[in-house]
């Protein structure tokens, strides 16, 4: 299996969907060998689930594989400034913004006397930084060219990649091993970057729905987007929606641990294009005039950060707002027990894991129609992001009646308990099997 993030390392959802899946699948019988960029050793360690990064994946290569890896991967890579949002899902943000281009330089190879390297048994592994960091495209070739050596020794029954950064990594693996090789979509270029997306990653991502053998999406909202933007083959994407861990976060909270009063709505997640923040703050202006004491709190980073900010300055809703700038996992949960009201206003969410972990914790939710998660939760409240009229209506309503939060909230735990990772790993398992 090839992933880019793994808890507690984690920039977004998708390090925590990776973890949700391989315990899952290990719990069934499968043995997993998960290989990352970058491990730091504080990573849990799970039955069945074999981690490996590029140093403690460097020893089971040969002599000669080491050097050529080596060789290969000695150059300057260049940086340069250009606004892109890679992380899939909107949980934990790291609170940095990311600014990188791919470069030729990724073509470019050196040889000894260009870069001094000494052919030796003790061979260092080639550096890589992992994360999004403002060389991640030459991190990917890297890892790539990795990967595939680490297959070879290993002899996998299957490839499952992770999302576009593992992509290179899986079209190489199958290309040299001919193994069966499935891709899992946990978000587009199209979901992460609106108007702005970037022509290389759209074209990774066409390019791995053509040479893939199968494909997994987190949501029918993902997979008609693959087939309506790159005319991926529909006989051969399968959906598994995600999950949450079973006996959830909120088991950890007993109480509301209330220091104010006063109603609080929250936004938890990237500060960004995708996920609708300043549809937030346009409604909050018109709950406000219903509900004056009401606070709303922005938890997460992102590139509109400070924009936002700025905004409900502008409209005067100062006051009114708190921004908590990165969380993480035990204060975000917190967070969800001391708040009244969940509001995920994305423009276009794959999926949408912050919303059953605030439906986990008896909070009512209120949900973009644009959405996956809405396609299997139904205890809740449904809007079109843009509709900012009706999601403050819907919004007010459930501030004036505590009663009727209570038994959203309620109602809203029992459809959360049904999507679990066992559920997941259960739709996985199928899509390994099936023949097509």
């Amino acid at each position: 299996m090839l992933g880019w993030e793994y808890p507690p390392h984690v920039a977004g959802g998708l390090g925590v969907a990776c973890q949700g899946i391989v315990n899952s699948l290990s719990k069934l019988g499968h043995t997993i060998f998960l290989l990352l960029p970058k491990l730091h050793g504080d990573e849990e360690q799970i039955e069945g689930v074999n981690l490996l990064d590029i140093s403690s994946g460097w020893r089971l290569l040969t002599q000669e594989d080491q050097n050529e890896l080596i060789l290969t991967h000695s150059f300057n890579v260049q940086e340069s400034s250009e606004n892109l949002s890679f992380s899939p899902y909107s949980t934990f943000s790291d609170g940095k913004d990311r600014r990188w281009t791919h470069s030729e330089t990724f073509e470019r190879t050196a040889g000894p006397e260009k870069t001094g390297i000494k052919k030796s048994s003790t061979a260092l592994p080639i550096p890589i930084s992992g994360g999004y960091g403002p060389v991640i495209f030459h991190d990917i070739h890297k890892y790539a060219d990795f990967a595939a050596k680490v297959a070879a020794v290993l002899k996998p029954d299957l490839i499952h990649a992770h999302d576009w950064m593992t992509f290179p990594a899986a079209k190489k693996i199958r290309t040299e091993l001919t193994t069966e090789t499935i891709l899992h979509f946990h978000a587009t270029e199209y979901d992460r970057s609106g108007e702005n997306q970037n022509d290389y990653i759209k074209q990774v991502e066409k390019d791995a729905c053509e040479f893939s053998d199968k494909i997994i999406t987190v949501s029918d909202y993902t997979k008609n987007l693959l087939q309506e933007r790159y005319q991926a083959d529909p006989n051969k994407i399968f959906v598994a929606h995600n999950g949450i861990s079973e006996g959830t976060e909120s088991e950890y909270f007993e109480g509301k641990e209330r220091i104010i009063d006063d109603p609080i709505v929250l936004f938890l997640g990237r500060i960004t294009y995708q996920k609708g923040p300043d549809y937030f703050i346009q409604a909050a202006v018109k709950i406000v005039r219903e509900v004056p004491n009401v606070r709303f709190v922005m938890a997460g980073t992102g590139d509109l950060h400070h924009r936002m900010i700025e905004l409900s300055a502008d409209l005067g809703m100062g006051k009114h707002f708190h921004y908590t700038g990165y969380l993480n996992k035990e204060n975000a949960h917190r967070l969800y027990k001391i708040s009244d009201l969940y509001i995920m206003p994305s423009v276009s969410e794959p999926f949408g894991l912050t919303a059953l972990e605030a439906m986990s914790h008896n909070l009512p939710v209120i949900l973009s129609n644009q959405s996956g998660v809405s396609e299997v939760v139904n205890r809740c409240l449904k809007v079109n992001f843009w509709d900012t009229d009706e999601l403050a209506a819907k919004t007010i309503a459930l501030l004036k009646s505590g009663t009727l939060r209570d038994l959203m909230g309620q109602e809203a735990k029992k459809d959360a308990s049904k999507l679990t990772w066992h559920m997941n790993a259960k739709k996985i398992e199928d899509v390994y099997r099936r023949k097509i």
